[in-house]
């Protein structure tokens, strides 16, 4: 379905999948990602989760446009973060449009800058060298990710787009078990370098 989403709103942009596999360990969310973007030359990325899709996509061109247009150092297409419980992304899947009297599996809330959904230009990503891979399993990549970009690249410019997120069974998180110490280790050092560039970068170097 989602697939099926990029292909009908945005026919001229080339969609990029990367995974790992269970045999090479815990998913780390780093590979998957620059194994989708050794795909491409492009030179705008949309990186995306493959469970979620920005309303209206308007607000994604438009994220796209800004950071294409050097408006923006990096962009969030999207405010708001909506999550469908399983009826409800079982309706979608069956053909029916988005809105807001679907089911919700938690309180809508606000993004956080670096998850689900976020545009770069391909200098910026490789400029703060994309997702950290020292972060193993789900839980912490994203909001370092965000934090690296806006203190290296600049602040991001948020549109006003709604991400919606289709329920899955949830993997497991190494950021909410016994075993996260190293990942909450990792992402204190990047809550403490925000506004450091000097100190994100050999954050960053270390890697």
């Amino acid at each position: 379905m989602l697939r099926y989403q990029w292909e009908e709103f945005f026919p001229t942009w080339q969609l990029c999948v990367g995974t790992t596999t269970a045999a090479e360990g815990p998913w780390v969310k780093a590979v998957a990602t620059e194994r989708a973007i050794e795909q491409t030359d492009a030179q705008i990325l949309v990186v995306a989760d493959a469970d979620v899709w920005c309303a209206p996509p308007e607000a994604l061109a438009a994220a796209v446009d800004a950071v294409a247009n050097g408006e923006a150092p990096w962009a969030v297409p999207h405010s708001q973060v909506r999550r469908l419980n399983e009826a409800a992304t079982a309706y979608v899947l069956d053909g029916h449009e988005l809105g807001e009297h679907l089911a919700l599996s938690e309180t809508h809330y606000r993004g956080m800058a670096g998850g689900g959904l976020a545009v770069f230009s391909r200098k910026g990503w490789e400029t703060i060298g994309g997702f950290d891979p020292r972060f193993r399993g789900w839980g912490g990549e994203d909001s370092a990710l965000g934090k690296a970009a806006d203190t290296i690249l600049g602040r991001h410019k948020r549109f006003d787009g709604v991400l919606w997120h289709y329920w899955h069974e949830p993997a497991p998180r190494l950021s909410r078990t016994k075993g996260s110490d190293a990942s909450n280790r990792l992402l204190m050092q990047y809550r403490r370098a925000v506004g450091r560039p000097a100190l994100m970068r050999s954050l960053l170097n270390r890697r």
